[in-house]
């Protein structure tokens, strides 16, 4: 049993470590003690990947996107669910695509927002909170909230199916950004 976080770990390395040692288990990815994902080996394959809703390669790259979270990997728990049936290399070059192309999509962003607002960050959502790490309200498309000095808005971007976390150094008018979002076809309000 072996753990750690994949800010120090990417999860192309784990799942390598766990291939190339011809393990058995699930690694179990956590945000805040909490279970969110998981990926499963058996004899170094892996069979099988959710992340709260998603299920399969799709699960396996929406992790590859994530360096906050916590990951423990456990012998003991072997799923018989099968729901992937890939070639690691195949995989492993499709998670570094994926996230090549979110790092390249994120700068656009910065850029696109900035022309228009006092944006101060843009970054891939971690799910730090705690709305998100339900499944059942995983689905949510967009989130804002307002503190002392910073605007936060949260969305799912349709163009690399990922969340996106904004950061604002004032309050939006919520219509307005929807708007500035929609016309620049990065956010499709009908799943809200």
């Amino acid at each position: 049993m072996f753990a750690g976080t994949l800010k120090t770990f990417s999860i192309t390395s784990l799942i390598q470590t766990c291939s190339s040692d011809g393990s058995s288990g699930t690694i179990e990815f956590s945000s805040k003690k909490v279970v969110i994902g998981r990926i499963g080996f058996k004899n170094g394959d892996i069979i099988n990947a959710n992340f709260l809703d998603m299920n399969g390669v799709d699960a396996v790259k929406q992790l590859a996107l994530l360096e906050e979270l916590d990951f423990e990997f456990n012998e003991k728990i072997i799923s018989p669910e099968k729901n992937l049936n890939v070639d690691i290399n195949f995989l492993l070059i499709e998670c570094s695509r994926y996230q090549d192309e979110a790092r390249e999509y994120i700068e656009k962003i910065k850029t696109l927002f900035s022309i228009q607002y006092n944006i101060d960050h843009v970054t891939l959502y971690e799910y730090r909170h705690s709305v998100f790490i339900s499944p059942e309200i995983f689905k949510i498309r967009y989130y804002e909230a307002f503190d002392e000095k910073d605007f936060i808005v949260i969305y799912w971007d349709k163009n690399i199916d990922a969340r996106i976390e904004l950061l604002f150094g004032e309050q939006i008018l919520t219509n307005d950004l929807l708007m500035f979002m929609k016309n620049k076809d990065i956010f499709n309000d009908s799943k809200v």
